[in-house]
């Protein structure tokens, strides 16, 4: 789930948002804390804790409170079990493989706002550094989550401040939890989502990331990783060379293994359109042509979050959800709508940033055309995209002429942005 995604740089386990606790383990009906068994843990795990304020977010009572010098936030259920620890740290604090591999990242320029470190029940401890920057005139802020041995397994642009509570692991089934050591035996869970009985788990195998899906039964459905080219068989690069779409650029590739063989996924682009194609380790291809309703991609989309699924549904009356992923720090999720698939993009707040879909050169506005071949004769239109925008739309033009490429966003009034 991620194609349009990291186009070929370094690779992230971008993870799904985590599933709260059941509905009976929520605080009080009141909105407040009953603190007797919610202290009782608390001092059990941090027996220093002191200036302890209480409250409620979602199913869970947070405690804020003070220890060894530093600050932290607990969450805890109604019955007083423990989930999530995050405290404040200096960057000098981190461990030194998560120093090196910011200060080796895109994000290295990025002034480093905040720093955290989240420890969970069964899952990976993982470190939080919020760095923002001016991007294209604008403020924007990423949480770049690291696992102690340096590997980037999430990243969140302009998420809410300062909640976690996204990131508390789902309870998983004990056979979902022994297939993955049985398969993976060097697996590390990062995180655990489950939505209507089905579950997904991230896991970091050695250092690379993966995604496995389970169905409503528990059964294993695929497993996913992103790859690069390199990383690619011969054979399999091959039978892609020799194939119709030779000539499309390459946009992202993912590796899956199902219980009924293993293939690659090259999700491709062109002026034409875009399009998937598997190929399997014998150079076998196949297109997987998005069928709204039914399949993998159906079963993905189902758990997708609530607030999402509304916000794309008011927006996009009847859209079916394809696919959906984490492009650069942004939850991109593909739908079926109006017969075109577009792409459609959340940040980490869970507002809409943009949506946009492949058009035509017959579907631009004759005040779009007028302008290119008024101020661009000569050059050849490469691509042409409409997009959707909370502050208006435009089309984005691909254009060339011999090595010379621009692109260019254009409103349908055919003025230059």
């Amino acid at each position: 789930m991620k194609r349009h995604f990291l186009p070929m740089m370094m690779l992230t386990c971008m993870t799904l948002i985590a599933a709260s606790c059941q509905d009976d383990n929520t605080a009080t009906p009141d909105g407040t804390v009953d603190k007797a068994s919610k202290e009782e843990t608390l001092y059990k795990l941090y027996p220093d804790a002191s200036n302890i304020t209480w409250s409620v977010k979602g199913n869970y009572a947070v405690a804020d409170f003070s220890a060894d010098t530093s600050r932290y936030t607990a969450w805890l259920d109604n019955a007083g079990n423990w989930y999530m620890t995050e405290s404040d740290m200096l960057f000098e604090q981190l461990p030194q493989a998560v120093k090196e591999a910011f200060n080796s990242s895109e994000y290295a320029t990025w002034k480093v706002d905040d720093v955290d470190k989240i420890f969970r029940e069964g899952a990976e401890t993982v470190y939080v550094i919020e760095a923002e920057s001016m991007q294209n005139g604008v403020k924007t802020e990423i949480d770049l989550y690291y696992s102690e041995d340096g590997v980037l397994v999430k990243s969140v642009i302009d998420a809410d401040d300062d909640d976690y509570s996204d990131f508390i692991p789902a309870p998983s089934a004990g056979s979902i939890e022994e297939f993955i050591a049985a398969k993976y035996p060097a697996a590390r869970i990062v995180d655990i989502d489950n939505e209507n009985g089905m579950t997904e788990v991230e896991i970091l195998d050695g250092r690379v990331c993966r995604e496995l899906l389970f169905n409503t039964s528990n059964e294993w459905v695929h497993t996913k990783t992103e790859i690069t080219l390199a990383d690619v068989p011969t054979q399999v690069m091959e039978a892609f060379k020799a194939s119709s779409y030779a000539n499309y650029y390459i946009d992202d590739i993912d590796y899956y293994e199902t219980p009924t063989g293993n293939y690659y996924r090259f999700d491709l682009k062109s002026a034409t359109g875009d399009v998937k194609i598997n190929i399997g380790a014998d150079g076998k291809m196949t297109e997987p042509t998005p069928q709204p309703g039914i399949g993998e991609n159906q079963e993905n989309g189902g758990m997708l979050d609530a607030a999402v699924k509304n916000s794309i549904l008011e927006k996009y009356p009847a859209a079916q959800i394809l696919e959906y992923d984490y492009d650069d720090g942004l939850l991109e999720v593909e739908i079926w709508h109006e017969n075109k698939e577009k792409n459609v993009y959340f940040n980490g707040a869970k507002n809409w940033v943009r949506t946009e879909w492949d058009i035509t050169r017959n579907e631009l506005p004759t005040a779009v055309t007028n302008t290119i071949e008024t101020q661009y004769a000569g050059f050849r239109i490469d691509d042409i995209e409409y997009i959707q925008t909370p502050s208006g739309d435009y089309y984005r033009i691909e254009l060339e002429r011999g090595d010379n490429e621009r692109e260019l966003r254009i409103d349908a009034a055919g003025n230059i942005l």
